[in-house]
């Protein structure tokens, strides 16, 4: 994460490389939203949107509940995805 953190005004092409690197051997690791962050905004600083919009919207539904989350969903226009319905009873039901 620290290098992450040197490169990111610098070389948005490294910032990517080392975020999918952190992607495969942390996965669900703490620093997993702030990663994703990073790599999304290098992947839209090199001019890659069609690929960090697919990245913000990955983000969204794997993270909802991570303060990352937010700032991805006001930088791109990605949103979680809702699957609520009011059921029979009147609840409101995941499905």
């Amino acid at each position: 994460m620290e290098r992450l953190h040197d490169a990111k005004d610098a070389d948005p092409a490294l910032v990517v490389e080392l975020a999918r690197a952190g992607n495969r051997w942390f996965p669900e690791g703490e620093g997993a939203p702030e990663r994703a962050s990073l790599l999304i905004h290098a992947l839209a600083a090199q001019g890659l949107a069609p690929e960090a919009r697919g990245e913000a919207e990955d983000m969204v539904n794997r993270y909802p509940d991570s303060a990352w989350v937010r700032e991805i969903e006001r930088f791109t226009g990605a949103h979680r995805r809702r699957n609520l319905r009011l059921g029979d009873s009147g609840a409101i039901e995941s499905y």
